[in-house]
């Protein structure tokens, strides 16, 4: 079978496919995995085939001038979208759409704006993606929602904003089938879902259409890497560790790193590692006995070697650490809006970690009284049982079945 995986945006949107991607080339498909030209050295790491397309979201993203620009004034965010956005998603759809007269079926993360080139070949879609934001459910809010005080009777009136979030990047689409002679396309086709979410960490609603199912995580197994010397002994220490990681997301806060790690460790004595990634990149962070600060190391392999852990939320961030039995502490950098909260929230509710603080809401005092209640050996009990049901589960096999399935009902 013929399988396009397409992507866009950071690189938490772009990793789960060629995961995905690499576990079904294995399988004997034939594999492309299509997203921006920024990540084909990530898609090195990867056994399987890449189609780069020219643009760089995440840049346009982290650009503080026009964050700025249009906080002061939100019509600029227009201008924004038609200089720098639209021709990067024009140009992908070009590339989207070659892929979408190769292959048996496609696997696309909702963002590419596939639907809306897509209408005669509907028959071939299966959106894809790791965050419950497209299907409508009575069960819980929209996630990048979750921090209004909606009445759950109201929950599925928040999907709405999923088809207002469509809407804004309609300009292009339009452009791009008037240029190809392609008939009109709703935003949102109807297409079977692939969730790459554990059931067992978020139960799948009962409301769900069939055809929309979560089939487990889709997490990379590492069994060529390893950890470095210096890494290894820092973990041997008998002190307990604990990981700080923001991932891709720029570190927030009016006060200092330096500040909450030197109170976690005088209150706790435990030892710090920090990931700095590319969010605590700019950062200043004093080294010591008990602090080591490393700019990345594989998930799969440093989480299960720690303790507790405190980041910002990302699915993938999340997942590993639920995979490794971690307990969590979420300090959500996209807030309000944002998924980050919605997973923090239901680390809390599975009792695999504390409540989350927004990062900007992070005190000296809040961040040690809740890491006191991370402390708690009944967050680690769950936290191992909540691992092993993960572990029992095949995300990739499912998802693999569930494929098949939707190609043989064409």
């Amino acid at each position: 079978m013929k399988i396009a995986l397409c992507t866009i945006g950071s690189r938490g949107d772009v990793q789960p496919f060629l995961v995905l991607g690499e576990y079904l080339s294995k399988q004997g498909h034939q594999v492309k995995v299509s997203s921006a030209k920024m990540y084909e050295s990530l898609a090195s790491e990867y056994d399987v085939e890449y189609v780069a397309f020219e643009g760089d979201y995440e840049s346009i993203m982290d650009d503080s001038k026009l964050k700025k620009k249009i906080g002061k004034n939100p019509f600029a965010l227009g201008k924004a979208l038609k200089e720098q956005v639209y021709p990067i998603i024009e140009n992908s759809l070009a590339t989207y759409y070659d892929l979408l007269k190769w292959s048996d079926v496609i696997l696309y993360h909702p963002k590419t704006m596939i639907d809306g080139i897509g209408s005669e070949m509907q028959h071939k879609l299966i959106k894809t993606y790791v965050v419950p934001f497209f299907t409508p459910t009575r069960t819980f809010t929209n996630p990048v929602l979750m921090f209004l005080p909606v009445p759950k009777f109201l929950n599925k009136l928040t999907y709405k904003f999923a088809n207002a979030m469509m809407n804004s990047l309609s300009t292009p689409v339009k452009n791009f089938r008037k240029k190809n002679h392609l008939p009109k396309s709703d935003l949102l086709l109807e297409t079977p879902v692939l969730y790459g979410i554990s059931p067992s960490f978020l139960e799948v609603p009962k409301d769900y259409p069939k055809d929309h199912i979560y089939s487990g995580f889709w997490l990379k197994e590492n069994k060529k890497d390893r950890l470095s010397e210096k890494l290894v002994k820092f973990l041997a220490k008998k002190q307990k560790t604990l990981i700080i990681t923001f991932g891709s997301m720029p570190y927030q806060s009016k006060t200092d790193i330096n500040v909450f790690i030197d109170a976690i460790i005088q209150k706790h004595n435990v030892n710090v590692l920090i990931v700095k990634g590319w969010g605590l990149n700019e950062v200043e962070i004093k080294e010591s006995n008990q602090v080591l600060v490393i700019d990345y190391a594989p998930f799969e392999l440093l989480f299960p070697q720690a303790d507790y852990i405190i980041h910002h939320g990302s699915a993938g961030t999340t997942a590993m650490a639920l995979k490794a039995g971690l307990p969590q502490m979420i300090c959500p950098i996209l807030h309000p809006f944002g998924d980050q909260y919605f997973w923090g929230k239901q680390v809390q509710n599975m009792e695999v970690g504390v409540a989350p603080i927004p990062l900007k809401k992070l005190t000296v005092s809040n961040l040690l009284s809740s890491f006191n209640e991370l402390k708690a050996d009944k967050l680690k009990v769950k936290a191992k049982a909540l691992q092993s049901k993960i572990n029992n589960e095949n995300g990739f096999l499912v998802a693999e079945k569930f494929i098949e399935a939707q190609f043989e009902l064409q």
